[in-house]
């Protein structure tokens, strides 16, 4: 029995480890507050009045809260359609350069299969004729001579198209650089984040690293993957946040990058979309009012 007993109460002891390594670490929550997404669309004062008067039974209180409730659901779609104006900005940069990448990466494609296809043709016909000019003994020394030329070609092509692999390099005309403010760059006027977003960027997220804002966050990320070598790389930055008025000329691997951050952020300011959805669905009811 004492044995039982024995196993019994190790069973309890390693599942309640277990539970508390499974818990959530004390004083971090796990999902965003209402009252930061209300802190952060300017409505704080509003909800705690509703909350002093939800549960109010006077007539006069109801219109009250039928106006806070309205007043409330107004900010949350105000933030929200900054938040699908901002996305909008970011897809058109990404398409535009999405489209630049691709013309001038289709154009180095086209180059490279040229020179591959050049060399195997070329060298593969003057080798036909250097092995066909050894059938006689007299042209042995203009044989090896056209067998030279058919390997110099064959390498010089070759090199052409290893050369080409980088492509071309193009201007980015189109008037949107939504990477600048990440990085203290210049920004053009349609490219600046509203407020609301850019606090949501530079605040701590719930399910990220203790510490971290998202914008940091995003940095950090950015660097590891090798968008950037760094912080410092100022030509790299240069390239990402440029302007037409600029007129530099950006490589294909620039555009690329420039999407793909450009992904990144698009997914982050998402999120706030999910807060605004959730904040609004934790509001009291305007049905429990008599």
């Amino acid at each position: 029995m004492s044995l039982v007993r024995n196993l019994t109460m190790f069973a309890l002891v390693t599942i309640t480890l277990t539970a508390a390594a499974q818990s959530p670490v004390s004083g971090r929550p796990k999902q965003p507050t209402s009252e930061t997404t209300a802190q952060l669309i300017g409505v704080l004062s509003e909800i705690k009045q509703l909350e002093e008067l939800s549960g109010s039974a006077v007539s006069a209180d109801r219109w009250q809260i039928l106006w806070l409730h309205q007043h409330i659901s107004e900010q949350v779609m105000a933030a929200s359609l900054q938040v699908d104006a901002t996305i909008a900005q970011i897809d058109n940069e990404i398409a535009r350069s999405n489209e630049v990448r691709g013309y001038l990466a289709d154009r180095r494609d086209r180059t490279v299969s040229r020179d591959n296809l050049l060399s195997a043709l070329i060298g593969g016909a003057v080798g036909a004729t250097s092995s066909g000019l050894q059938f006689s003994s007299n042209l042995t020394k203009p044989a090896a001579g056209v067998g030279i030329g058919a390997g110099t070609l064959s390498v010089g092509f070759a090199l052409a198209g290893i050369h080409a692999q980088a492509g071309k390099s193009g201007q980015f005309d189109f008037p949107s650089n939504m990477l600048a403010q990440f990085f203290d760059r210049p920004i053009l006027q349609n490219s600046q984040y509203p407020p609301i977003i850019w606090t949501f960027l530079n605040e701590e997220s719930a399910y990220g690293p203790r510490g971290v804002t998202r914008k940091q966050d995003l940095l950090q990320t950015w660097v590891q993957v090798k968008r950037i070598d760094s912080l410092e790389s100022k030509e790299k930055i240069d390239h990402l946040t440029s302007q037409p008025s600029e007129q530099l000329q950006l490589s294909i691997d620039d555009f690329e990058d420039r999407a793909a951050m450009l992904q990144d952020v698009r997914a982050r300011i998402s999120y706030l979309k999910r807060d605004l959805g959730a904040f609004l669905v934790s509001l009291p009811p305007v049905a429990t009012v008599p």
